[in-house]
C-alpha cells in the first residue's frame, strides 16, 4: 500500500482517542475489574457519568466527563476507532478547532438530550459525539471515503438503537443533529472567509 494510500492520523484526534482508553482504564482500576469485563452502570456516576440528578445537583461537568466512560468494552472500542478514523479525517480538512467544536458541542447536546429524556438511567460513552462527527463528515467532507464510513456508522447505530428500544436514542438523535447544524456554520464561515482572501487578491 502506498504512503498516499494510508489514513493520517492527526494530534486532536489521537487525544480524543487516547482520552476514551483512560477513562476506561480509569473505570477498570476504580472497580477493580478485568480490562475488557463490562463496568456496572449504576457504579460509573462515582466516576462523572451523568443521571436525572444533574438538574438538581447543577453538576454540569458530568456532561462532558461521561462522554469518556462506558459501559461494554467493544462498545468503548468501536467508538475510541471510529472517533479516531472519522476525527483524524475531519482534523486534516477543517483544522483541530473545527473538530473540536463538531465533537463537544455535539457530545453535550447528545448527553444533555438523553439526561434528559432517561433520567432514571446512567449516562455515559462517546456515542452522541460519535454521531455529531458522523454528521460533520456528511456535510464537511461529502465526497471523502471517510464520509461512507461515517454512513456505516450511523446506520449500525440505528440499527441498535432500534432493536434495543424500536427507536433512535434521543443522545444519538440530538447530538447527530447539533453536529449537523455546527458544521453548517462552519462551512458557511470557512466560504466567507475563502471568499475574503479571493477578494483581497
Amino acid at each position: 500500500m502506498s504512503q498516499k494510500k494510508l489514513l493520517p492520523i492527526s494530534p486532536v484526534a489521537i487525544l480524543l482517542f487516547v482520552l476514551i482508553l483512560a477513562g476506561w482504564t480509569c473505570s477498570v482500576l476504580y472497580f477493580g475489574k478485568s480490562f475488557f469485563a463490562s463496568q456496572k452502570s449504576v457504579l460509573l456516576p462515582q466516576l462523572g457519568a451523568a443521571t436525572g440528578e444533574l438538574f438538581t445537583s447543577h453538576e454540569w461537568w458530568r456532561l462532558l466527563v461521561s462522554q469518556f466512560l462506558h459501559v461494554h468494552f467493544l462498545h468503548m472500542l468501536f467508538n475510541a476507532l471510529s472517533i479516531l478514523i472519522i476525527a483524524s479525517s475531519l482534523e486534516r480538512a477543517r483544522g483541530w478547532l473545527a473538530l473540536l467544536a463538531i465533537y463537544f458541542i455535539g457530545g453535550l447536546t447528545g448527553q444533555a438530550a438523553s439526561v434528559w429524556h432517561y433520567p432514571a438511567l446512567v449516562t455515559d460513552g462517546a456515542s452522541q459525539a460519535l454521531m455529531a462527527l458522523c454528521a460533520g463528515a456528511l456535510v464537511l467532507q461529502p465526497r471523502s471515503k471517510v464520509t461512507w464510513f461515517a454512513g456505516l456508522v450511523v446506520a449500525i447505530q440505528v440499527a441498535l438503537d432500534v432493536h434495543a428500544i424500536a427507536a433512535i436514542k434521543a443522545g444519538h438523535l440530538y447530538g447527530f443533529v447539533a453536529g449537523l447544524l455546527v458544521s453548517l456554520l462552519i462551512a458557511l464561515r470557512q466560504k466567507n472567509q475563502l471568499a475574503k482572501e479571493n477578494a483581497s487578491l
